[in-house]
């Protein structure tokens, strides 16, 4: 690989941490000395490749409603990789422990959401409702379930699950739709120093962007499974993206809030469960009591009265787990009949 982009005039390359995803990223500088970032697919097969065409279909579509997103420098689609300008080091994150103002980090992430709801949605995107997240709900009942019942939950199970969505789901007005990032969390947005105004935030991994639930990326922002955020932080930035809405949209939105967070962490807890098992990725292992605590709280709400009562009717509690480590977790499965 290195040497590849190296014959292309991309040189010093350095492999950065890599995510779920099945993309590598590398820092490295051009032959102007410019630093560069290269996204690369080690099999560039033809998912792959429509995965990268989308990706710079979406950041041309971005970059013309006036949000910053890396420019593209070079496409090599034979070597299923493009170059693209690098937006720097800091995530939102990172600038979080670095002691920046969390009010000031997530108004800025807001403004971004703001900027995308007036925008509108963008032609040919798939929807939220045939989507990988949406049928990964069920990640719920498939890992959560049996880690914490000892047994396995079949597919009836989880068949009864989505049924109580629909119920809860059919309960409310239609959701307002635009276009959802669909993995708006503080890794993905990086705060970019030289701009200013919303182009201080530079999005990137939006390659799997949505036609959906304009809640989603609010919940994915403000309730993120890997930081937590203050009850009164969440209330102000609620505030200011619903500032223009009626008493009725806000009160829709808010309930659609709710519910698309309830789901969201469902499938997460569900999913990082699945990676201590499948792919022995302990590191997530850690944040199973945040996602608990979300969805405890979550279940108060009447509009989630349904869901509550399905999980009393399955034993099913979120009460903290003794003894959470990868090893206990893969044996819990191993001991199971899937």
């Amino acid at each position: 690989m290195n040497q590849d982009l190296g014959n292309l005039g991309i040189i010093s390359l350095e492999l950065l941490a890599r995510d779920v995803s099945p993309r590598e990223y590398y820092r490295g500088k051009d032959q102007s000395g410019r630093s560069v970032i290269v996204m690369r697919y080690p099999d560039f097969d033809q998912k792959a490749r429509a995965e990268l065409q989308g990706f710079i279909r979406i950041r041309d579509w971005l970059a013309a409603k006036g949000l910053k997103v890396p420019a593209l420098y070079w496409l090599y689609e034979d070597l299923g990789c493009a170059v693209f300008e690098d937006l720097g080091s800091t995530s939102f994150g990172q600038a979080l422990c670095d002691g920046y103002d969390p009010e000031v980090l997530y108004t800025l992430a807001c403004d971004v959401l703001i900027r995308l709801r007036e925008a509108g949605p963008m032609e040919g995107l798939p929807e939220y409702t045939q989507s990988g997240i949406y049928a990964k709900r069920r990640l719920m009942v498939d890992y959560y379930l049996p880690l914490v019942r000892g047994r396995a939950s079949g597919d009836s199970l989880a068949q009864d699950y989505l049924a109580v969505w629909d119920e809860i789901q059919a309960s409310l007005s239609p959701c307002p739709q635009g276009f959802l990032h669909a993995d708006y969390h503080l890794e993905n947005i990086m705060l970019v120093e030289g701009e200013e105004g919303v182009k201080r935030c530079g999005l990137i991994d939006f390659q799997d962007a949505l036609t959906g639930p304009l809640p989603y990326d609010l919940v994915n922002l403000l309730e993120g499974a890997r930081v937590d955020v203050s009850d009164d932080l969440r209330t102000k930035i609620i505030d200011r993206y619903c500032v223009d809405m009626s008493l009725d949209e806000r009160a829709m939105f808010l309930s659609w809030y709710r519910v698309l967070a309830a789901q969201f962490h469902g499938r997460v807890i569900g999913l990082f469960v699945m990676l201590a098992v499948e792919q022995r990725r302990d590191e997530y292992l850690i944040h199973i009591s945040r996602l608990q605590n979300y969805i405890q709280k979550s279940l108060d709400d009447p509009v989630l009265a349904p869901l509550k009562r399905w999980f009393a009717k399955e034993g099913v509690d979120f009460a903290p787990i003794n003894d959470l480590n990868g090893e206990r977790v893969r044996e819990v499965f191993r001991n199971q009949s899937f």
